[in-house]
């Protein structure tokens, strides 16, 4: 039985971003209502290409991960929009830079970085049971191989292999050593832009089949988890037969009485309880500056800044004392490494966008004024000039700051699991279902992933009703 007054459906998707804009779309190919709530005033999620002076730009997800094994790519390749090329390989040999001018590739710092991560995997393997942060790995491998590297290579390795932090949005003190490898199914592809595979999911969508602007606070499973019931802050009630729950991971783990915190009941299984607890959240930002002409070197499509070891870091490592950490409440420029597109070479576009990771995102995301002061005298090293023009435009990320997002995606701590994360969000809670780039190993972090997770919940869904499935579970 219904609850009087509320709105009934099939499904509830909770959440539109890509995965339930395409757990949406599959529900539609096969007939099945549903209405989809999203709290912002827009679809997309951490989707989101905004326009410059200079053009647009994707502030959030910017490429097609995984090019050898991402359906969305394979998708997008069949498709012909008359728009122009859909994508951009972007990766040419990168420059490497610190604040001194130009890395030399001599140094052979990308050979030794690649061992250092291959060091990293094999002391996890030595024991499954136990992890410890990136950081303290790398400081391991480096006291053990000091005699083998020189005392430049030494200080200069924690440099370059702290790029990391730019793939998982946070530092290296903070980042797993178990689960910080890398091992991409094919290559990257920069998107031209997002906002074309939005388009084209959103454009098929009933304007009657989703509302914006329509945050909930509860999600009730009801006659013994026959129906669910959704409560919006609006105080409207939205009834259905199952609810896919596409919220961010960082939105689910908000306590109660915190603005934001969506109340289970029953309470969610302890599987999913217990995950939350231990999984974390990175902050992966951009900002983006705009110029009236280019005034910096073209003959590299990116640039990578490497942060300055700490100081008395070599003297630590070669004298086995305990090495000092990165410090400070406040970022310091060239404390952390950062990554810049060189739109002047790949788009003929006198802009750059720069990628930061947590705490750098969370300080210019909250201080937006700060942002080209902080990477000023990183784009003079770049530009090898010490005079260079005031951006003309300047756009930050907003992603920490946004409260139905509280950061970029998925991170791994020391002692963070996400397999069993992913397990307890596939096995879901009855008819309560759950998506998102958090819910996959595959793809984790990811726009396909998200994706792909939300056609697996609808095909569930599916599944379930065209077999009778009620959802009955008194779990």
């Amino acid at each position: 039985m219904s609850t009087p007054g509320a709105v009934s459906t099939d499904v509830i998707i909770i959440g539109g971003g890509i995965a339930g804009l395409k757990a949406a779309l599959t529900l539609q190919d096969n007939d099945i209502p549903y209405i989809l709530l999203e709290a912002q005033d827009r679809l997309g999620g951490r989707l989101k290409t905004v326009k410059g002076q200079n053009g647009k730009y994707d502030i959030g997800a910017s490429w097609f991960h995984e090019t050898l094994n991402n359906a969305l790519f394979d998708e997008e390749n069949t498709l012909d929009d008359g728009k122009g090329p859909k994508w951009f390989y972007d990766d040419a040999p990168i420059r490497v830079i610190d604040q001194h001018g130009e890395v030399s590739p001599m140094l052979k710092l990308g050979s030794i970085s690649n061992e250092i991560v291959r060091y990293v995997e094999m002391e996890c393997y030595k024991n499954l049971d136990t992890d410890m942060s990136f950081h303290d790995t790398m400081v391991q491998y480096l006291t053990e191989r000091k005699h083998l590297l020189s005392d430049e290579q030494i200080s200069r390795a924690i440099e370059y292999v702290r790029s990391l932090e730019l793939w998982h949005g946070v530092d290296v003190q903070r980042l797993s050593a178990k689960y910080s490898p890398i091992d991409p199914e094919g290559r990257d592809a920069l998107a031209l832009n997002y906002d074309r595979v939005l388009a084209r999911h959103v454009n098929r969508l009933d304007n009657s089949s989703f509302k914006l602007s329509t945050p909930i606070t509860s999600i009730e499973r009801l006659n013994h988890g026959r129906n669910v019931r959704v409560t919006a802050k609006n105080g409207t009630l939205y009834e259905a037969k199952y609810c896919i729950v596409t919220v961010p991971q960082s939105v689910l783990q908000i306590p109660q009485g915190e603005t934001g915190h969506i109340s289970f009941t029953p309470s969610l299984p302890k599987p999913i309880r217990d995950s939350l607890k231990t999984m974390h959240f990175g902050a992966l930002g951009k900002v983006i500056l705009e110029f009236d002409e280019t005034f910096w070197p073209t003959d590299h499509e990116r640039v990578l800044a490497l942060a300055s070891a700490p100081k008395g870091f070599l003297e630590a490592i070669k004298n086995g004392t305990e090495v000092p950490k990165i410090s400070g409440s406040v970022p310091q420029t060239w404390q952390y490494p950062i990554l810049a597109l060189n739109f002047a070479t790949s788009f003929s576009k006198p802009s750059l966008v720069v990628l930061t990771q947590s705490p750098v995102t969370d300080f210019l995301e909250a201080n937006t004024d700060k942002a080209w002061p902080y990477l000023k005298p990183i784009i003079q090293t770049m530009a090898k000039k010490t005079e260079i023009p005031t951006p003309s435009n300047v756009i930050v990320s907003d992603w920490t700051q946004n409260e139905f997002q509280r950061g970029s995606y998925t991170a791994c701590y020391p002692g963070d699991d996400p397999a069993a994360c992913v397990i307890a969000f596939e096995s879901g809670f009855g008819n309560v279902r759950f998506a998102g780039e958090h819910t996959v190993l595959e793809g984790a972090g990811c726009v396909h992933g998200a994706w792909n997770s939300g056609k697996r919940e609808a095909n569930y869904i599916i599944e379930h009703i065209k077999t009778g499935y009620t959802g009955l579970n008194f779990g």
